[in-house]
């Protein structure tokens, strides 16, 4: 049975690496896109499932950054001594509209709005690692972001 601070390392390395300005996908941030996603779709959440490459809403340009962070996942838990079938739950919740808390003043309101970030890891139906992330994002909006030079050609994330 895996200990629950293994687990809590794997959902941190999932979640710094997902929550990273280096989770792109086409060049742009991976997280302005899934919020651009969540709002066309009239919904405040988008839930990734790292086990099954799956997600709600359900976006077929997503594929690369589900198959990255399932990979990682793998590649987390062999590095936590802990095989990767004791897994049985692994996902990345993004909510878009959180409890409202107060703005930091270093932080400009055209930074967009308020993110959370949840990432949880299951192994046995019995343990668990769970960590948050908090940050502020705008909907992907090509006119105003720039591509990140190392995305030319390339439209993978590079988690980890």
């Amino acid at each position: 049975m895996p200990r629950n601070a293994r687990l809590k390392n794997i959902a941190s390395g999932l979640g710094g690496s997902f929550v990273s300005r280096n989770n792109d996908l086409g060049g742009y941030w991976s997280i302005g896109k899934l919020r651009s996603l969540a709002k066309q779709h009239g919904r405040t959440t988008v839930i990734l499932d790292l086990l099954h490459c799956s997600m709600q809403p359900w976006s077929s340009e997503f594929d690369a950054v589900l198959a990255g962070y399932s990979s990682l996942l793998k590649k987390l838990a062999e590095a936590s001594a802990i095989r990767a079938g004791d897994i049985t739950a692994a996902s990345i919740t993004i909510d878009f509209a959180p409890e409202p808390v107060p703005r930091p003043r270093h932080i400009a309101p055209d930074n967009g709005d308020r993110f959370v970030m949840t990432v949880t890891i299951t192994a046995d139906d019995r343990a668990d690692g769970v960590v948050h992330y908090a940050g502020y994002c705008r909907p992907h909006d090509p006119a105003r972001e720039r591509r990140s030079a190392r995305a030319a050609g390339a439209a993978a994330p590079a988690p980890g």
